[in-house]
């Protein structure tokens, strides 16, 4: 602490005197946080039909409660709305925000009764949040830092509220507008300088890792905000007096939606006032850094605008202060005007909307919505409200592909939809359900049953777990399955799933390994380009190998490195070829891939895999090589960046555990010469248990069955005799009570199925 201290001194030291000068006091005509929440109710009692708070989290260190203020027609109602949220502040030193939130707000109440305030309440369901920053607020309002900008996580954890009454050098706080999980990896880091004003924004140890970026993400996940507006002031005046959108980065890579988005804020930037002459500005945001309005549309598709009100002046005296609240809250009513059905003022009310239910039930379903000429592969879903299965799309006019899916339902696709421009479309659709369908069986090697993981599913991919004995309950239909077992050579095929009971055994055989790398004994056997280093931080097990150390660094701007062995690999004439490995991934989408290639003598090269995107976890990837069996070839693993400014690389590619092997994969649909087993016995559910626990098996044809309980001195303590059962899944539950009604003790318990064919026991625990 005291290295900070004086590191702190020193530097103020040399800063301008302008800017190690007092800092003057708040204007007594601001808000505090005290008053922001006693008028919150106090409006909540005045208008409680039009108007509820609610309290959406608390502050990161002082846990200070954040409110929300609901404003529409029948507050407390379950008539579903477009809903539109309004954050006045971020940063706390931009009190601009605060002030005109609580203005909006009791304007519309004082108003509701009057066109076209009345319409709006009546139309749409309307989110306001003088502050998501409420701590923050108190430093600024309380003139402990009136430059204060972050909330007050206590970064070095000493119990002190480390700051500092200039402008910047505040060791705590996070900057909550870098927080958010979309290029958090671009904000800054703990206590890295720069400029005049250090430390500001200080992206938080993790991504979402505040509870006030938490408490939005609560909020939005359970109302999918169609538009919003987020109020920020700009310091240094380079930003002031515009409204920025979601976002064209570094100018050159658009958002899908990215003209939608640009109509929006130019509507809005239209109607706003500068203190001098001329309306606001609109950009797109060129800078990727962990934003919240890019957040909101890479995961709701909402459209939020930054808007930068006022000028350099922050924090102006209460005549300029009430006239640009005033002339912000022109861009407001605009996006309210523009959300409705239809407007005779707006030049465009183009919204998608309607509601998805279940052909069979008619219940309303929680369902991603794709529209697929705005799709990108890094958008979360965009679905519909699983209550009502209403949705609501912005988007602008024109025609559009459309697709409806979600796990348990046949995808639905819609082409040709027209969006219309003056009101909104209505599209109602009905996704037929699938039939429930179970998998069952084994995976054996040719010693009997090996550990595994299975994988089945794309989009909704399901992830298993099995000890020989699996069993999978989903929906009928064809789906990617892979089945990995260490040492065994992978399955990998598309499955068929009928309704009702489906039994497949899958069979694997040894790996011929004919090449592996897992970096435990260093590089030498490889020729590398570019700064890829060996580590043991981020990997699988032991060392990785990385081309830019993921997390600590990123590509180079327009790099091209790469990896290969020094010799040739010579390939077997086998039909079963593959190769794979273990992926840790994050490079721009769609332009900066990582490829393998071949080559047969180190100069022309051919791709056979590529990829690219955040996969910023631990996965394995297959390469089917099984065309190239039988040739001797150089095998290259390569990063290729396309970028014109350093700020568009990302953390790069980790590599572990590669293998091209050989072997055989076959399920007993594939063999029919294997002999299926007849009955499979689960794990017990859950384990340990108290009192009761549930025991599963599957038969794979009708017989007698015998499920006996012993306890650890092999004496038979419950025996559950059914007689003859049918084919399928069946189950026991046992509630720890001997034959007479009795309960046993806690310990360990063994249980064994038995039937004509089969008989298999497992353990189990019962603690009381």
């Amino acid at each position: 602490m005291k290295k900070h201290l004086l590191f702190i001194v020193i530097t103020m030291l040399l800063l301008p005197l302008a800017l190690r000068a007092n800092l003057p006091p708040l204007p007594e005509c601001y808000y505090t946080y005290d008053e922001v929440v006693t008028r919150l109710f106090e409006l909540e009692d005045l208008y409680p039909t039009h108007a509820k708070v609610h309290m959406i989290g608390y502050s990161q260190q002082d846990e200070v409660p954040i409110y929300a203020m609901q404003l529409t027609t029948n507050v407390n109602g379950d008539w579903e709305k477009p809903a539109l949220l309004f954050v006045g502040q971020v940063h706390a030193e931009e009190v601009l925000g605060v002030q005109i939130t609580m203005s909006n707000i009791e304007e519309l109440l004082a108003n509701r009764t009057q066109a076209p305030y009345g319409a709006w309440l009546y139309q749409l369901d309307t989110w306001w949040i003088p502050t998501l920053n409420p701590e923050g607020h108190k430093v600024v309002t309380d003139n402990l830092d009136t430059s204060y900008r972050k909330n007050k996580h206590d970064t070095n954890h000493n119990g002190i509220f480390d700051y500092s009454p200039q402008v910047g050098y505040d060791i705590d706080g996070v900057d909550i507008n870098r927080n958010f999980d979309f290029n958090f990896v671009h904000g800054d880091t703990l206590l890295q300088g720069g400029g005049n004003e250090p430390y500001d924004y200080y992206r938080g140890p993790y991504p979402m890792s505040e509870s006030e970026v938490q408490a939005i993400k609560r909020l939005s996940d359970e109302k999918k905000f169609v538009y919003s507006i987020c109020w920020h002031s700009s310091r240094t005046g380079n930003f002031s007096e515009k409204v920025y959108y979601s976002f064209n980065w570094k100018d050159v890579r658009p958002s899908p939606d990215h003209n939608f988005a640009r109509s929006i804020a130019q509507g809005a930037a239209n109607q706003i006032q500068k203190e001098g002459i001329g309306t606001y500005e609109f950009y797109p945001n060129a800078s990727r850094q962990g934003a919240f309005h890019d957040w909101m549309y890479k995961q709701y598709g909402t459209i939020q605008l930054l808007i930068e009100c006022g000028t350099r002046n922050l924090q102006p005296n209460e005549t300029i202060m009430l006239d640009t609240v005033a002339r912000c809250t022109n861009g407001v009513w605009w996006m309210l005007e523009r959300a409705m059905p239809f407007s005779s003022t707006s030049p465009s009310n183009s919204l998608l909307t309607g509601r998805i239910t279940d052909s069979v039930t008619g219940a309303p379903i929680e369902a991603e919505i794709v529209v697929q000429q705005r799709h990108a592969p890094w958008f979360h879903p965009r679905t519909s409200n699983p209550d009502t299965g209403l949705y609501y799309r912005p988007i602008g006019n024109g025609n559009y592909s459309l697709l409806y899916r979600q796990r348990g339902y046949w995808d639905l696709e819609l082409p040709n939809v027209i969006v219309n421009n003056s009101s909104w479309t209505y599209k109602n659709v009905a996704l037929t359900p699938k039939e429930s369908a179970i998998l069952y069986g084994s995976v054996n090697s040719p010693e009997g049953p090996i550990s595994a993981e299975i994988r089945i599913g794309d989009v909704f991919e399901d992830v298993l777990n099995i000890e020989g004995d699996y069993i999978y309950h989903g929906f009928e239909g064809e789906y990617p399955i892979t089945i990995f077992a260490e040492g065994y050579y992978p399955y990998r095929e598309t499955i068929t799933l009928n309704p009702g009971a489906n039994m497949h055994h899958f069979y694997l055989s040894a790996i011929e390994t004919v090449f592996s790398e897992d970096w435990e004994d260093g590089i030498s056997g490889w020729e590398i380009e570019g700064p890829w280093v060996l580590q043991n931080e981020l990997a699988t097990a032991g060392y990785a190998i990385t081309d830019s150390w993921g997390g600590r660094g990123h590509y180079a701007q327009n790099c091209d490195v790469w990896i290969r062995p020094t010799s040739k690999i010579s390939l077997p004439n086998n039909s079963s070829l593959l190769l794979y490995f273990d992926s840790h991934l994050y490079t721009e989408w769609e332009f900066d891939p990582v490829t393998i290639e071949v080559s047969p003598d180190g100069d022309e090269w051919e791709e056979i895999w590529r990829k690219s995107g955040r996969h910023d976890w631990w996965q394995k990837e297959y390469v089917d090589i099984s065309a190239l069996a039988g040739q001797e070839l150089y095998f290259r693993f390569r990063l290729q960046d396309d970028s014109i400014d350093d700020k568009m690389t990302d953390p790069g590619w980790t590599i572990d555990n590669i293998k091209i092997v050989t072997g055989e994969a076959v399920s007993n649909e594939d063999e029919v010469s294997q002999s299926p087993a007849l009955a499979v016995l689960y794990p017990n559910f859950p384990n340990p248990f108290n009192p009761e626990t549930k025991i599963t098996y599957s038969l794979g044809q009708a017989q007698d069955v015998c499920l006996d309980i012993y306890n650890v001195r092999g004496q038979l303590v419950y025996r559950y005799a059914p007689g003859t059962q049918s084919v399928g899944d069946h189950y026991f539950v046992w509630n720890g009570k001997d034959q007479s009604g009795k309960e046993v003790s806690s310990g360990v318990y063994f249980y064994r199925l038995k039937t004509e064919t089969f008989a298999k026991s497992r353990k189990m625990i019962l603690m009381k």
